[in-house]
């Protein structure tokens, strides 16, 4: 299960060399909505207040622009994380790679994953989206949860398949 949408040459920058990448998927779009409300929402208060005050009230209308710029800068920001962030399963490891100006990998090797659940909220089930919990071996755990994984039954079928193969 790879989203198209990926490089090969972004997939294969954090594999070794013998590893196959099994699943490759960004976090689902839903992610996007609180950003975008906000957005929305902090635009259509600006306008408001300009609509609101007259035109003489020059000092609010100067500051409209910059709040207005500002959900705009905000909200591309949103949008240029999720552009960043991706979800890989390989034959031999679960990673999550996050970050735009500083790159952060968690990785769990798969034969450290002693169980593996999932949960999908009533707008998860809407929206086709889910949340993978990742239960290991390790004290310390760099990975345990990944929120908003899409296509969250194939993938959650898709790793067991693979712990199960890699118990056999």
């Amino acid at each position: 299960m790879l989203d198209p949408s990926i490089r090969p040459q972004t997939v294969q920058r954090y594999l070794l060399p013998a590893e196959k990448c099994v699943i490759a998927v960004r976090r689902h779009w839903s992610v996007l909505l609180r950003p975008i409300a906000a957005a929305v929402g902090g635009v259509t208060l600006a306008v408001a207040m300009a609509l609101y005050f007259p035109d003489e009230n020059v000092v609010v209308h100067l500051l409209l622009w910059p709040a207005i710029a500002a959900c705009a800068v905000w909200m591309l920001w949103h949008y240029l994380v999720w552009r960043h962030d991706y979800f890989f399963v390989t034959d031999r490891r679960v990673m999550v790679t996050t970050g735009v100006l500083t790159r952060k990998v968690l990785m769990l090797p798969l034969s450290k994953v002693t169980d593996l659940k999932y949960e999908r909220s009533l707008a998860g089930r809407v929206l086709g989206h889910g949340m993978l919990l990742l239960e290991s071996s390790l004290e310390e755990e760099a990975l345990s949860t990944v929120e908003y994984v899409p296509w969250p039954d194939k993938i959650y079928v898709r790793m067991c398949d693979l712990l199960f193969e890699s118990e056999a």
